[in-house]
């Protein structure tokens, strides 16, 4: 490890220690866990926490709502403390067990990338060792459910907020690009792998056409440049996206019973 890069990571620790003190100051007894999830390159200052709020101790929308202003205060004032970009996302917990029961494989990801940051009980640090020992396999039964609720997100489009309908895109996307490359052995990559890896296992043997990794991509572009709060969301773009996640899930459906024969 360089000088540089050693000092990059010193800095980054630093500012998530302080970022996690401030935010479990005043709302220790309603989070369960922060995890700080790896970077994909060496050189990035950009951080990404995960915050699960323990929802049996009645977290309700009024305190989730001020636990996230005050997650996006600390974060203006770390950028501007230590020059970081720090992001959070917020699971709760009852959310987050349905999605590992359902064998999720961004979550699995997650989990698999995640670097524990705040663990007292002792949730995360156990579920990343048993993934870590193949004693939580995502079986093809899990992949055939996960592509199956696809559709069912692209459906409920029209009666969801701007915002929200563009999670449930983005998350259509990743979950049927994953299930076809789980099903042949591969293990789940990032969203920003997986337009590359869909090209690798499925272009080169002729089983998909190159447009659809393209749509994976830009749609996971997009939503990424959402998520660091780089452009604004409007509906001319949402139904684009919307129009080209409906190819591409109805795509993979139909690689899905080409793998499987």
């Amino acid at each position: 490890m360089s000088p540089n890069t050693a000092k990059i990571e010193e800095k980054q620790i630093n500012a998530v220690k302080d970022f996690c003190s401030k935010i479990l100051k005043e709302y220790r007894r309603v989070i369960k866990a922060i995890w700080l999830l790896k970077q994909e390159t060496e050189r990035s200052k950009d951080l990404l926490t995960i915050v699960l709020l323990d929802d049996t101790k009645k977290v309700d929308g009024i305190t989730k709502k001020k636990i996230e202003t005050k997650v996006l205060e600390e974060e203006r004032k770390i950028k501007k403390k230590y020059g970081i970009s720090l992001y959070s996302s917020f699971y709760l917990l009852s959310d987050y067990w349905e999605l590992i029961k359902h064998g999720s494989p961004t979550v699995f990801c997650e989990i698999r990338e995640g670097i524990p940051v705040y663990d007292p009980s002792g949730f995360f640090v156990p579920l990343k060792k048993l993934l870590l020992q193949g004693k939580i396999p995502g079986t093809k039964e899990a992949m055939r459910d996960l592509i199956e609720k696809a559709p069912v997100r692209i459906k409920r489009v029209e009666s969801l907020f701007k915002i929200k309908i563009l999670e449930h895109l983005f998350n259509a996307v990743v979950e049927a690009g994953q299930s076809p490359l789980i099903l042949v052995g591969v293990a789940p990559p990032t969203p920003k792998k997986l337009a590359e890896n869909l090209k690798i296992h499925f272009i080169r043997k002729k089983q998909l056409e190159p447009e659809y990794p393209k749509y994976c991509e830009q749609i996971v572009k997009y939503w990424k440049e959402y998520e660091h709060r780089e452009i604004k969301v409007d509906w001319e773009d949402i139904d684009e996206i919307a129009e080209k996640t409906a190819k591409f899930v109805s795509r993979m459906e139909k690689l899905m019973e080409i793998v499987e024969k």
